[in-house]
């Protein structure tokens, strides 16, 4: 259900609007004072206010310039009814960030038809905008998985890099001892040595393809667990 808050001093019109819009089901919130309605706007949040623009307080124009100025009333839809017909108060007000007027007097369609649109209007804007938020939230959540999955793959690189500093040392000096006059003991000792450390290499190169596995987003969490065991080096 919508909520109306009316700001009017004339009572009578005040309370035929009241009554026009809870026929239609509107949750109707209605006062005489401009400053008692600039509250009941700040601490209610209505769907829709209808202002009068001459009021004794503060006008209308004061009471739209001061939810405009704050971050939850600056959206709040916002019909000015007044007795004026003049284009440039119309115009003002529209500057000002109102939403439509009415010039009084005005029959129920008009009142309605006003209202109704107003409220459609935003409803639309509000789809619009939430939509908007959630491709937003999307896009960046796309980003910070897509900087992760490139800071995962360099710590593979890196874990990878520093794995395989050992065995390829130790696989380039047994290399060159094989290439020397041994005795059969020594030879046997250096052939164990290559084959241990083409073994590592072999184990810790197929850990981390592995890895690299899960290098996309749909399998960010597993990486996310797997990277924290630490490849042996």
């Amino acid at each position: 259900m919508s909520s109306v808050l009316v700001i009017e001093d004339d009572p009578e019109i005040l309370e035929n609007i009241g009554e026009i819009l809870e026929l239609q089901s509107y949750e109707t919130l209605t006062t005489s004072s401009s400053v008692t309605g600039l509250q009941l706007a700040k601490e209610a949040l209505p769907n829709l206010v209808i202002c009068d623009v001459v009021m004794p307080e503060l006008d209308g124009y004061s009471v739209l310039s001061e939810l405009r100025q704050q971050t939850e009333t600056a959206t709040i839809p916002f019909i000015f009814l007044t007795g004026r017909s003049d284009r440039s108060d119309v115009r003002h007000g529209m500057e000002l960030g109102a939403d439509d007027y009415l010039t009084k007097p005005f029959t129920q369609e008009e009142l309605l038809g006003a209202v109704q649109s107003c409220l459609s209007k935003y409803d639309r804007l509000s789809k619009q905008y939430e939509a908007q938020a959630q491709e937003a939230q999307s896009i960046e959540k796309q980003l910070q998985t897509s900087q992760e999955l490139a800071e995962m793959n360099s710590v593979l690189l890196e874990k990878l890099s520093q794995g395989l500093r050992h065995p390829v040392s130790n696989i380039t000096i047994a290399t060159y001892m094989l290439k020397q006059n041994l005795s059969q003991k020594d030879f046997d000792r250096y052939i164990a040595i290559l084959e241990e450390e083409c073994a590592r290499s072999t184990s810790l190169l197929n850990e981390v393809s592995g890895l690299q596995e899960y290098l996309n987003p749909s399998k960010i969490n597993l990486l996310r667990g797997k990277l924290k065991v630490r490849i042996p080096l």
